[in-house]
């Protein structure tokens, strides 16, 4: 069986029209020039990634169990791999903050989070909390730790939007 691989490559529109800047891809921290991500994009598969839209279904509610593709996508674009430790997107796996068997818990984006198998058990063994403030990819995750880790329970942010504090 051919496995298939899904590479992610963000620019900016105006950028890729201009021949300026930098592109990102996930799992590297380096910027891709323009003529790179034009060849990436020559030789693969192009999904266009376009946020705010209603082009695809992204809220299944309780009739698919398993994060489709385009859901897995989604939430690489909010949590940018491991919502908790920042592992690129393909270490990851798309988990039900809600569990989907114990609480019902739908299969959609505000009920759905990037996480390393690790931070997984981490969050599920220890009795972790997560929060989805806002919607869409300027959404926050956030990691509310157990009493016997931080007795004041302070949230602490998650996902790409730690990132983005530090720049």
């Amino acid at each position: 069986m051919r496995q298939l691989w899904t590479v992610v490559v963000r620019v900016d529109l105006k950028d890729l029209a201009d021949g300026t800047g930098y592109a990102t891809i996930d799992g590297s921290d380096l910027p891709l020039s323009i003529g790179a991500a034009r060849q990436l994009a020559a030789s693969g598969g192009v999904i266009p990634c376009v946020l705010g839209t209603d082009s695809e279904i992204l809220d299944y509610g309780r009739r698919l169990r398993f994060f489709t593709t385009a859901q897995r996508l989604a939430l690489a674009e909010r949590d940018g791999g491991c919502a908790m430790c920042g592992l690129p997107p393909s270490m990851t796996r798309a988990h039900h903050i809600r569990w989907w068997r114990r609480d019902a818990g739908p299969t959609n984006l505000e009920n759905g989070i990037l996480l390393c198998e690790s931070c997984h058990h981490r969050i599920h063994d220890n009795a972790w909390e997560i929060r989805i403030e806002g919607k869409g990819r300027r959404s926050r995750v956030w990691f509310i730790p157990p009493l016997h880790v931080d007795p004041l329970r302070t949230p602490r942010l998650g996902g790409r939007a730690r990132y983005e504090l530090a720049a």
